[in-house]
């Protein structure tokens, strides 16, 4: 009988300040070397290699927008995947016509 592969999955309705405490305790986890992921019901350590690939989705529509990252690695990773530049900035969001205030 073939092994169950582990995972850990989560999903919950978060503020912007608990997601930006949760990207930061994953760029400590990458500095460090490994990434606790636990909640009422597991607990799951990661542990980032050297070189890790990257993929960034985003998305736009009427009824929302998206943000997808994905980050995976492999021991035996290889090192010459495509090393294109990529820029994240933050911004500050333009007003909407709705927010401006009537004279």
């Amino acid at each position: 009988m073939a092994k169950k592969t582990p995972y850990f999955e989560h999903e919950s309705l978060q503020d912007k300040d608990a997601i930006v405490s949760y990207l930061k305790a994953i760029t400590q986890g990458f500095k460090k070397g490994a990434i606790k992921l636990s909640d009422e019901d597991e607990d799951f350590v990661l542990t980032p290699q050297a070189f890790a690939n990257l993929k960034i989705k985003a998305t736009q529509s009427k009824k929302g927008q998206t943000l997808n990252i994905k980050i995976n690695w492999s021991s035996d990773q290889d090192e010459d995947a495509d090393d294109a530049p990529l820029f994240i900035a933050p911004k500050t969001p333009k007003k909407s016509k709705n927010n401006k205030k009537s004279s």
